[in-house]
């Protein structure tokens, strides 16, 4: 005879806890009679659960719900700053980014330090610097995040292929924890900043979404039924390295014809010299021209330029119709620290991507383009933390 095995009473309290708790992180303000209704809890243990989270100072009572009948109902929400998380991003060889995030992912302090040699030693001094200038409490932060550029293996802590700083097979997890003294995560950065979208972006209903970082390579972080996606061995999402054009030019990686070797800010610059030399001796196209100003030319006219523009964003337009017929998200984030609406590059995206995608699926997904800064790139490794500690407590994965 099968036999249903009991249920842990102080599992199930962990997972109502978490219910309510990321109930008032989306829908705040929000009463207790709101929260009934949600969670389908019942009266007595939502009020003892939300009693016990205001004890803890993870959630605070500000405001009453307007009522022409009885006592009125007070409105609950997240404690900005019951908790704090550290997030730090590893930007160029030697410039480190550090945030100190409140428990609604607001940046509270940022700073930016460039170092001689960026190495784990560095990232240390910085966290400590930042929580002595703050005056917080080790014991009211909930861990530090590291958003690191290249292959992460999350499960180890290893930084396992990092072109960047020259990292490979280097541990990061466990000396980082071991000096700090505080719980630490670490993931490629782009998955950072699609953690911080899923939690804190102007979309967070949306259970698929895609993040498409341009800059010194392509790449790409996928949300799929709400859980960020990582393939068999963590690194599922090579979308820079990905084939355009069947033998064309050598990408970084060694292979030839990957979409990066076209778009990248290399790239780009790549293709300014191969039009240079289509026209020899052109003194509208001089060398030593920054990605910057080879844009501003395009912008005031230059054919050729434009052209060049025109046809990296057709390239970047079949790419991403590419992955729509794979995955049908609801929803793609094009950022850079180059990346902006009115950019050349992406004058002909939509119409690239219609014409490659399948029925109307080009019409059901949103697609917003916007520019990325390092405090945000650091904001992202810090939503790692704050993942993990909204995850349910039977939540498997990260």
């Amino acid at each position: 005879m099968n036999t249903v095995a009991p249920v842990d009473r102080k599992v199930m309290r962990e997972v109502n806890q978490n219910t309510l708790l990321n109930l008032v992180r989306m829908h705040a303000p929000i009463s207790r009679t709101q929260l009934v209704t949600l969670s389908g809890l019942s009266v007595g243990t939502v009020v003892g659960i939300t009693t016990e989270l205001m004890g803890q100072q993870l959630v605070i009572e500000r405001g009453v719900a307007a009522s022409s009948l009885g006592r009125k109902a007070g409105l609950l929400q997240i404690d900005p700053h019951g908790r704090y998380v550290l997030g730090v991003a590893l930007m160029e060889a030697d410039e480190i980014v550090v945030v100190l995030l409140n428990l609604l992912g607001e940046i509270i302090y940022s700073c930016s330090k460039h170092v001689s040699e960026l190495a784990l030693s560095a990232i240390m001094q910085a966290v400590e610097e930042t929580l002595s200038k703050n005056g917080i409490e080790r014991e009211k932060v909930l861990g530090l995040g590291c958003g690191l550029p290249g292959f992460v293996d999350m499960q180890t802590g290893y930084s396992i292929k990092n072109g960047i700083h020259n990292w490979h097979h280097l541990a990061i997890h466990e000396p980082l924890e071991r000096a700090l003294h505080l719980p630490v995560f670490i993931d490629n950065v782009v998955n950072c900043l699609a953690h911080y979208e899923h939690l804190y972006g102007k979309r967070q209903s949306y259970q698929h979404l895609l993040v498409v970082t341009l800059g010194r390579g392509v790449g790409l972080a996928m949300v799929i039924r709400g859980q960020v996606y990582r393939g068999a061995r963590g690194s599922g999402a090579e979308f820079g390295h990905t084939l355009c054009i069947p033998g064309g030019r050598r990408c970084e990686c060694g292979n030839y014809g990957c979409l990066e070797a076209y778009l990248s800010d290399h790239g780009l610059l790549t293709s300014y010299h191969e039009l240079r030399q289509q026209y020899p001796g052109d003194p509208s196209l001089p060398a030593g021209l920054s990605l910057t100003e080879i844009h501003e030319r395009a912008v005031q006219g230059h054919p050729a330029l434009r052209q060049l523009f025109r046809e990296a964003g057709q390239l970047l337009g079949r790419g991403l119709a590419n992955l729509i017929n794979l995955l049908n998200p609801e929803y793609i984030l094009l950022t850079g620290a180059y990346v902006a609406p009115d950019h050349l590059l992406f004058a002909s995206l939509q119409d690239t991507i219609n014409e490659h995608t399948f029925s109307e699926l080009a019409q059901q997904v949103q697609i917003v383009i916007e520019p990325e800064t390092g405090d945000r790139w650091a904001q992202g490794a810090g939503s790692l933390v704050l993942h993990h500690f909204f995850k349910a407590p039977l939540q498997s994965g990260v």
